[in-house]
Order: structure tokens, then sequence, then C-alpha cells
């Protein structure tokens, strides 16, 4: 048995005891600091568990519980509703007697969402209510705040770190103009649309907030919802397709196109012109005579001139006739040229001539010869014979005129007596008719 048990005052080497100290004094080594662990229904008075041992006595005082008495802990919690976490600067009171006044007070809890307040925090709600001295149970305060959120647009001068690009873009409708190759033929043709919208900025993050409260579809700033009709141009010595590369129609102009959110592209396609080619009737191209290309329709860059004129040829070839030529072409023979209408543009109109063949020369020799006869057929007189004239023929055709004339030929008079006395007797038998 401790024959300290029950003493109300008891010492060990200077150090004084209160009842129920005993058995639980102990040495900390050779520090001389001397431990008490209370016994139970007894709590150190001071709250220090050790005391160093200085010369001269040492009193550690303890009291005895209230067994009565509970303990609790109040805690006062900030949470972020946005990030759904704790946010420092809480406060707790520690496990205390029930009925210890509470030390943090609604004061304290203002000034601390004023202080969130000025990092863009707004006050939401409180969970709970914060009591004036420590309660049975423990008790937890949650105060709610959550992140201001923002509209940012074009427009707004602190734009807190949006890159611009997400307030603002800009689109273009291209049109290029190209051979089938892809030879530039002429520069693109570009037109723009601008857009913009507004977001929604988490004040405390400075982050754009997908589909926020504020945010707002991309808009147009445009009232006009088309970008305007493309103009293409006539490039000499081609055509243009009667359609774009994506389809649209080709004119003298090309339809703009409906405004949208993505760059657009489109490309006129031009073909080589073909022209007009004077050939011989076997279709072999007459030597000396360059093609003559189609002419450009200025109104339509789709088409060519109609009624176009053919080149001319050298001497010794002739236009054929219109049966012999093909389809679109007029032959003109007094110009020995051809007016044509290309059926198709890309495709060569060929003008047939034929090649003139050498002239053939030759003469005829005529004459001219008067007989005198009576009527039975007998010969009066010698017959009068004018010779020495000549026709001079080139292909067939005089070219020292297609007559001549002789000399009269005297007739003599014993025949002109005859066809007197003819003629009397003629003349005779109509009268007796008459009667």
């Amino acid at each position: 048995m401790n024959p300290l048990a029950n003493k109300a005052n008891c010492s060990i080497s200077n150090v004084s005891f209160e009842p129920g100290c005993i058995n639980h004094w102990h040495m900390h080594t050779v520090s001389q600091t001397l431990v008490c662990v209370a016994g139970e229904g007894w709590v150190q008075e001071e709250g220090k568990p050790a005391h160093k041992m200085t010369p001269g006595d040492v009193y550690v005082v303890y009291k005895a519980k209230n067994p009565d008495v509970q303990q609790a802990t109040v805690t006062v919690i900030y949470h972020d509703d946005t990030d759904d976490k704790n946010l420092p600067g809480g406060w707790t009171s520690g496990e205390q007697d029930e009925g210890t006044p509470v030390k943090y007070t609604q004061d304290d809890i203002n000034k601390a969402i004023e202080g969130w307040k000025k990092k863009h925090y707004h006050y939401v709600r409180t969970d709970g209510t914060l009591p004036t001295t420590i309660p049975a149970q423990d008790t937890t305060v949650t105060v709610h705040l959550a992140h201001n959120m923002i509209p940012v647009n074009p427009n707004t001068p602190d734009k807190h770190g949006v890159n611009p690009d997400q307030l603002t873009e800009t689109f273009t409708s291209t049109l290029h103009y190209q051979t089938k190759e892809g030879k530039q033929l002429a520069p693109d043709a570009v037109q723009s649309s601008n857009w913009i919208r507004q977001v929604t900025v988490d004040e405390v993050t400075n982050k754009v907030v997908p589909d926020g409260e504020y945010t707002t579809k991309w808009q147009l700033v445009s009232n006009d919802d088309r970008y305007n009709n493309f103009n293409v141009p006539v490039e000499i010595g081609y055509v243009a397709g009667k359609t774009t590369k994506d389809g649209a129609p080709v004119t003298n102009i090309v339809p703009g196109q409906i405004k949208v959110q993505r760059n657009l592209e489109d490309t006129v396609i031009y073909d080589k012109l073909a022209g007009i080619i004077p050939v011989d009737p076997e279709g072999t191209p007459i030597p000396g005579v360059p093609k003559t290309p189609y002419k450009n329709d200025p109104d339509n860059q789709t088409k060519v001139e109609l009624n176009q004129d053919s080149p001319q040829v050298p001497t010794g070839w002739t236009i054929e006739p219109k049966d012999k030529q093909p389809e679109g072409v007029t032959p003109d023979p007094e110009t020995n040229t051809v007016k044509v209408t290309p059926q198709n543009s890309t495709e060569p109109t060929k003008a047939v001539y034929k090649k003139n063949t050498p002239p053939t020369e030759s003469e005829v020799k005529t004459s001219q010869t008067v007989n005198f006869v009576d009527e039975e057929g007998k010969k009066l007189q010698p017959s009068n014979v004018q010779n020495g004239f000549v026709f001079n023929l080139k292909d067939g055709k005089p070219i020292n005129g297609d007559s001549h004339t002789y000399n009269n030929v005297d007739v003599p008079k014993a025949m002109l007596q005859i066809r007197m006395a003819l003629l009397l007797i003629i003349m005779v038998h109509m009268y007796q008719g008459k009667r």
C-alpha cells in the first residue's frame, strides 16, 4: 500500500501533492522534470502536463472534474459553393465545457464575408446558428459563398484576361479563278464576315464559364446575311465553266454565299478556248494559216461571241458552199471567208476550202459562111466565107469576149427580085382569104 494515499498534502523531494495524484508522478530522466498524469476525475488546472524542476517547492495543482458538465466544439466553416470546397480562414473553439462563452461572433462572420467579397465572392446562405456559449453537442456553422460571375464582351473595358478570339471571330469567303490544271488566272477574290458574342467569366479565377448565365450565341456584325456577288473576270483565251467547283452557277458573277461561322472556298474553272481553223476537204489545216481563237462574250464569261470571222486564206483557195461546211459555219463567197457561231467553245470549228487547180488555156477558131440558093436549093452564086476570129479560153471560159460580129454580106439583085415576087404572092393569098 502506498503510504501517501488519502493524505491531503504530501511531498516527495520537495514536491507537493493534492489528493488523487497518488501513483501518477514519475521522473522524466535526469532532467528533473516531473510529469503528473491526473487520476480519474481530476484535470490539471494550468493545462501543462510537465513542470521543470527548480530549487524549492514546486506545486502542480489539479482540480476535480464535474462529472455533470459536457464538453463540445463549435466550428465555423466558409464553403466555396462554386468549387465545392472549404475555404481557409474558418474557426473552431476546440473542446470546451458546456456553457463556456464562444469567442467567435456574428460580427466576426460578417467581417470574414466582407473579406471574401473583396476577393470576388458573394454571400449565399448560412447553414446553422452560431451559439454564444458552448452547447452540449458539437455544432458546425457553414457559411456558403460563391464566385461572382460577370459578362464580358468586345466592348467590356476590363476583359479579365479573356482571349480576344473567344469574343470575336472573322471568317472568309474566297473565290479562286483557275484552269483545270490548277493554274491561277486571276487573283483570289476574298470577302470577310465578323462575329461577336458575350461570355460569362468567373471573377475569382478569370476563366470563361462554358454556357454561363451571361453567355450569348455568336452574332453576325451585319444586317446582310449573305456575302456580295463575286465578279467573274474575262480571261482572254479562256472560257469559264457554267458552274463552279462546288456547283454554283457562273455567268459574269458568282452569287455570294450565306455567311456562316467557317471559312468558305470555291473555284471558277476555266477551259482553254478553241478557235476557227481553215482546212481542206480532207480536214487538213491549210498551211500558213494560224488558228483564230474564239472571242469571249463580254457579257457572259461562260460563252463566246456569235458570227465570228474566219481568217483570210492564201490565194489559190476557195471557200466551199454551205452544204459542205460543218454546223455553225456560213460561207461568204464574195470575201472568201466564213462567219462562225461556235457550237462548243472548247472545240475547234473547221472552215472548209478547196484548192484551186491551175487554169487551162485553149482557143477556138471561128468562121462565117453565107450560101446563096433558090427555093429548090440551087446555088445561085458562090458562098461568102469570112475566117480568122479566134476565141481565147481559160478553164473553158472565154477571156477575149464571148461573141464576135462578122462583116455584113451583100445579097445579089436576082435574089431580091425573087424574094419580092414571093412576098407579093403571099399577100394576094392573104387578101383572098379575108374575103
